[in-house]
This record gives C-alpha cells, sequence and structure tokens, in this order.
C-alpha cells in the first residue's frame, strides 16, 4: 500500500477495523517512536490485526504510514 499521511492511516485503519481505533494507533505510535521499532500492530476488539510500518521522510521532515499485507 501506498504512503499515507497520519489522517488517511487512521481513517484507513479505522474503515478496515471496522471501529475507531484511534487512541490505539496513537498509543502504539508512541511505544514504537520511544523504543525505534518500524512497525506496530494495530487490532479491534474483535482480534482482527493490522501491521503499520512507520517510515521518516528526512527531507520533507514527515512521517508516513504503511499498511503490511502478509
Amino acid at each position: 500500500m501506498k504512503n499515507l499521511s497520519h489522517d488517511q492511516i487512521i481513517k484507513e485503519l479505522n474503515e478496515l477495523l471496522n471501529e475507531d481505533v484511534t487512541n490505539v494507533f496513537e498509543e502504539q505510535l508512541k511505544a514504537a517512536g520511544e523504543h525505534g521499532i518500524p512497525s506496530f500492530i494495530i487490532s479491534n476488539q474483535e482480534g482482527k490485526e493490522i501491521e503499520v510500518a512507520v517510515e521518516w521522510d528526512k527531507e520533507a521532515d514527515q512521517l508516513y504510514y504503511k499498511i503490511i499485507k502478509d
């Protein structure tokens, strides 16, 4: 999947998981950033999981997100 902005990835995850996972996303993003982890898992209450990769564009000083498909 293409690089998505912060708002785009949250919208996409909410649609794919059929619930608002904004708070879970923000918590996982913070933990990943603190530990230098390039990806993390977001899951809904039904147990469906989606892996999200984080990439930093140094030139633009911008984070981009990508959904990793198995």
